[in-house]
């Protein structure tokens, strides 16, 4: 499923688009009265509403399956990035981004393979930065006990932070007294007092899902803007 949307932009707008452009067979539509930008919204228009109609229905058929294979041995849980990536409306969201890169790639490019590769590299980054920056997407969870004690936090949750804490609420990393002699005395030097942690339970996966969304569609949006603009310009 995450390859999916990367598919998408590559094997759809990329080449539909940069095609056209790249053997000149654009301008017997533009001839005929069309303008480059009514050329470029149908382009992406029937793409765009096979892509959220696909997307969606491979996104509910993998929700289904995993929350039937929840409490069997399937070990993967929900805030791994190939589940994640997979259901609510995320993935939808990575295909109109993918589909909207593709075009964008297409437009500046105007050759096929190249805007292809442009296309994969930016959902790449895509898909690592939103990787790296989800856990801060919804405020998290915390949990605190007193030293010694284990922190009670749900199974499903996804611990993003841990650590000690003193009695005036500093935060201490988890790697503080890791290579310290002795840990107890290394935390009674520092104040610490309790442990803490940082998480997301399963009640934030829509939350994180839809701001997840937001964020791709804006992309998408402004990718799509771009596209139209450079198009205008190099067209007018």
């Amino acid at each position: 499923m995450m390859v999916l949307p990367a598919a998408f932009g590559m094997f759809v707008a990329g080449p539909m688009i940069g095609r056209e452009l790249e053997d000149g067979t654009y301008r017997l539509s533009w001839s005929q009265s069309v303008s480059p930008a009514r050329w470029l919204t149908a382009k992406l228009a029937v793409p765009a509403v096979l892509t959220v109609s696909g997307v969606s229905v491979l996104s509910a058929v993998y929700g289904w399956a995993w929350f039937r294979a929840r409490g069997t041995n399937y070990p993967v849980q929900w805030f791994e990035p190939q589940v994640y990536g997979a259901m609510g409306p995320a993935p939808v969201g990575y295909a109109l981004l993918c589909l909207a890169l593709g075009a964008l790639a297409a437009v500046l490019v105007r050759r096929t393979l190249p805007a292809m590769a442009v296309t994969a590299a930016a959902y790449a980054v895509v898909v690592v930065v939103m990787n790296a920056v989800r856990g801060g997407l919804w405020p998290m969870r915390t949990d605190t006990t007193a030293i010694g004690r284990e922190i009670p936090y749900p199974s499903a949750a996804s611990d993003v932070s841990v650590g000690w804490m003193t009695g005036g609420g500093t935060r201490l990393g988890g790697t503080t007294c890791v290579s310290a002699d002795d840990v107890d005395a290394c935390m009674a030097r520092h104040g610490a007092v309790s442990n803490y942690v940082d998480y997301h339970p399963v009640s934030h996966f829509w939350p994180l899902q839809l701001i997840e969304t937001g964020i791709l569609l804006v992309l998408a949006a402004a990718a799509v803007a771009l596209a139209f603009r450079v198009l205008r310009r190099r067209h007018a």
